[in-house]
């Protein structure tokens, strides 16, 4: 039997919550101390513009007004004739990070561990997972007890073995809660929060959570609270610290490579781009044994893995090992769809391209884990790559050349690292005998190999 944890460290510089099953990190859920909009927050705002496109932008009162698309099948008929300065109750979808804002939408939604509640006019939706034609329709008709005044249900594949009446108990809360929200929405001035999980454990546990789940936090506030709802709860008083003590820094500091080793000698490239995320697999220390069908599919799985360990979305592309064979294809398509079936996020594979590159999207929600752990490189501005020696010689030159030629001075002094002055010796010879003039080199300590500086003097 699997036995699942839920790590959760509020010690650290991030609130951090680890999934870990079977001794293997599943997910990984950072969240911000300072970030006061947080997905899945509901708030009532002030709408300050609409453009033609049909795209609003909203103040919720917390900075930089929220993105909310009118013309989304999501939204309802109604919301898309809304003006400036018309107050509407929303709720966040997407978080905001780097120059993106915050995505928000009107269809609000209470998930529970059985259910999640919508404001959507809608008929019960029973999760495509749970196959029983009997469950699916025993589930249905509890949550048509709920499709009134414009709310309905969702719901979870959790529900197919739990409680019928804990089931019912779920959907009478949610069913509570968000027609409360609903009516607070329409008295609150705008703009103002209205309604927040109650803690950050609360917000980190609350899609990671499952009936058979146990959870050992550090954070001895959030305890005393969810103890009281969460039978399974410990709290951790030891002195190393959590994620150390049951090895979950170590896979971790894994998420940080590009390289993922697979345990059949192959390996995984994955890049991070401003449009997508590209993963190159490679058969590595096992070229010699030929059989690309075997470490293809183990890299079906650590891809659905690592995808959902640094919370990768959008769209990705995967370029696998020689398929450029049909029914080699369709198996990895199928193969990918099983691995992605536990990822809590929508994921879709589309397909292969001609050129055999598996496409594939997922739900974007919440930061990547990159834009939690990393920060825009300040000499490469995020490129990887600076300009090699000639390149910055080259520069160099040209800059004491237009000195030379443009000014009345005749005496400069080049300070850069012993590399750059090094190979700058060699090549700067010409530029004083073209123009007579005199070039000093002199060598300094930086911590930036293509850093340097020029000085100009009257000799």
């Amino acid at each position: 039997m699997s036995v699942n944890k839920i790590y959760v460290d509020a010690l650290s510089e991030f609130y951090r919550a680890a999934l870990v099953k079977d001794g293997q990190l599943t997910e990984l859920i950072l969240q911000d101390k300072n970030e006061s909009v947080q997905a899945d927050n509901i708030y009532t705002g002030r709408v300050e513009k609409v453009l033609p496109s049909g795209i609003a932008f909203v103040d919720i009162g917390c900075g930089k007004p929220v993105f909310l698309q009118l013309n989304d099948n999501k939204e309802s008929k109604e919301i898309r004739g809304i003006k400036s300065g018309q107050e509407i109750t929303l709720q966040i979808i997407k978080e905001a990070y780097d120059e993106k804002r915050a995505v928000a939408t009107t269809a609000l939604s209470i998930a529970g561990k059985y259910a999640v509640m919508m404001k959507n006019d809608g008929q019960t939706g029973v999760s495509a997972k749970i196959t029983d034609n009997e469950i699916r329709q025993r589930l249905k008709e509890i949550g048509d007890r709920y499709c009134k005044d414009g709310i309905s249900p969702i719901i979870r594949t959790s529900a197919k073995d739990a409680d019928i009446s804990e089931v019912i108990k779920e959907l009478e809360e949610l069913y509570t809660r968000l027609e409360a929200i609903i009516e607070k929405g329409r008295y609150t001035k705008a703009p103002a929060l209205i309604y927040g999980e109650s803690s950050p454990l609360d917000r980190v546990i609350k899609d990671l959570s499952d009936d058979d789940c146990t959870i050992v936090t550090n954070d001895r506030e959030g305890y005393d609270n969810f103890s009281k709802r969460y039978k399974n709860t410990v709290l951790y008083e030891g002195t190393i610290p959590i994620f150390r003590n049951f090895f979950i820094e170590k896979q971790i500091d894994e998420l940080y490579e590009r390289k993922v080793w697979l345990k059949n000698g192959g390996y995984i490239v994955i890049d991070e781009t401003e449009a997508m995320t590209v993963i190159d697999v490679n058969s590595g220390k096992a070229a010699e044994s030929r059989d690309n069908a075997k470490i293809n599919l183990a890299a079906c799985e650590e891809i659905a893995r690592q995808i959902r360990l640094r919370n990768i979305g959008g769209m990705i592309i995967a370029d696998f090992i020689n398929t450029k064979d049909k029914s080699e294809n369709e198996k990895l398509l199928e193969y990918m769809k099983k691995c992605i079936l536990s990822d809590r996020v929508k994921v879709h594979v589309v397909g292969m391209t001609e050129l055999g590159l598996m496409q594939m999207t997922r739900q974007k929600k919440r930061k990547p884990l990159s834009r939690y752990i990393f920060h825009t490189c300040p000499y490469c501005n995020g490129t990887g790559h600076i300009k090699n020696v000639s390149c910055i010689c080259d520069d160099i030159k040209n800059r004491i050349a237009d000195i030379f030629a443009s000014t009345v001075y005749n005496k400069v002094r080049v300070s850069a690292s012993e590399e750059i002055i090094f190979h700058l010796k060699q090549v700067c010879g010409d530029v004083e005998r073209l123009f007579n003039k005199k070039i000093e080199c002199c060598v300094i300590k930086t911590s930036r190999f293509d850093y340097y500086e020029i000085d100009k003097f009257k000799a």
